[in-house]
């Protein structure tokens, strides 16, 4: 898992849209989006204030953290650990994929969710 996709599990644990995270770290929505997308990576302070936020080690948001298969309920220590939640099933089945397929899960989840989100808002 790379940094962007790293920053995406966050964003959707945290049930926040691209705005809302972008508030939060004091960028724009389509910075979110940058770096979700590999496109570009948040500035040192920016990522700092992520691992704090998300209680989360910076090294497993960077990627060097040795032991690549944690996923966020397990980093969190404060969150009981249940074995298999409908998220975690997510996590597995996204792990699963090609690399070329990732992309458009990851795509089709965040369409579903917007959805979601404007249905609740009508």
């Amino acid at each position: 898992m790379n940094i962007g996709e790293r920053l995406r599990v966050l964003r959707y644990s945290a049930k926040m849209t691209l705005l809302q995270q972008g508030k939060l770290f004091g960028v724009s929505a389509n910075s979110v989006y940058r770096w979700e997308h590999n496109l570009n990576i948040p500035r040192l302070p920016v990522l700092k204030e992520i691992s704090n936020y998300y209680n989360v080690p910076i090294e497993w948001l960077v990627g060097s953290q040795k032991d690549e298969s944690l996923t966020v309920s397990e980093l969190h220590a404060s969150e009981p650990h249940s074995d298999k939640t409908s998220e975690q099933q997510l996590v597995n089945l996204y792990r699963k994929l090609p690399d070329s397929s990732k992309h458009k899960a990851l795509g089709y989840i965040e369409r579903l969710y917007v959805e979601t989100v404007d249905k609740k808002n009508v």
